[in-house]
């Protein structure tokens, strides 16, 4: 698995949030047999103003990804509007789950995947094959951000089961198999989508640290920081795009003094 972290910020005067911050690291994990530390998750495509963090199967992720990128260009409004970026997001995850379930259960039941119409309803599926449908997960999760025409940024998530669910507000989600430390540590910092984008960029750092307790999260960092406009990156691997306002270097600092301190000095530890 992996751990990846979507917080939205907000700079300047009028419209808010329209930053967006997202983490991951770089842990890759092939079942139980090894792993390798060269898995990058993060997904760009500013012509469109859209970026994603994927967990899970990260193959499935860029196929999911793919599907956003052409979607958008064919659903009337594009990202240009709040609505429309809703309903691509919802219709990619619908559409992929869809190609997905006919390529791997289909087979299984003796049926070729063209046997049933891309866009089927319960009428085409007998009784087994619905209840696995109901049950069909895709095999990756993902995080989406994205900006309107005007600026405002938008943070959905998307389960593996193809529902989707809208973070904007209070303005962070996490997916992986550290999501739940991380989830607890943004909560417990009441982070919200009016903080400036530095100090949302180091509540998502020090999310990205309590993730790390998972045995499917390492402590390399890959982190990506867009408005409407543009886009700059961070990385443990791979350096400095795009002149982020915030480096790693200075975020690991930050954390020396504002994270969790170690109490064998603070309560006293007998020697």
């Amino acid at each position: 698995m992996t751990i990846g972290i979507g917080v939205l910020a907000s700079e300047g005067e009028g419209i808010q949030p329209n930053r967006l911050v997202l983490i991951a690291d770089t842990q890759g994990t092939f079942g139980d047999a090894y792993s390798m530390n060269r898995l990058h998750k993060i997904f760009v495509a500013p012509d469109i103003r859209v970026y994603a963090c994927g967990a899970g199967k990260i193959d499935r992720a860029a196929e999911l990804f793919q599907v956003i990128m052409d979607l958008s260009k064919v659903i009337h409004g594009g990202t240009q509007r709040y609505g429309s970026i809703m309903e691509i997001v919802q219709a990619s995850a619908d559409l992929y789950k869809r190609v997905r379930f006919k390529m791997e259960v289909l087979p299984s039941f003796a049926r070729m995947p063209q046997s049933i119409p891309d866009m089927f309803t319960d009428e085409h599926l007998t009784s087994g094959l619905l209840t696995k449908w109901r049950e069909f997960d895709f095999g990756c999760q993902m995080i989406v951000g994205a900006f309107n025409q005007a600026g405002q940024a938008v943070l959905i998530y998307i389960e593996s089961t193809g529902e989707i669910e809208n973070f904007t507000f209070p303005g962070f989600a996490a997916i992986g198999s550290g999501l739940d430390n991380a989830m607890f540590w943004l909560s417990y910092r009441n982070h919200n989508n009016t903080f400036p984008v530095r100090r949302s960029a180091y509540h998502a750092f020090e999310a990205k640290i309590m993730a790390e307790s998972s045995p499917f999260v390492n402590e390399k960092i890959d982190m990506l920081i867009a408005s409407g406009d543009g886009w700059a990156k961070v990385s443990d691997t791979f350096g400095v795009q795009g002149g982020p306002p915030i480096s790693l270097q200075e975020l690991r600092d930050l954390f020396k003094f504002y994270g969790p301190k170690d109490t064998a000095i603070e309560i006293g530890e007998k020697k």
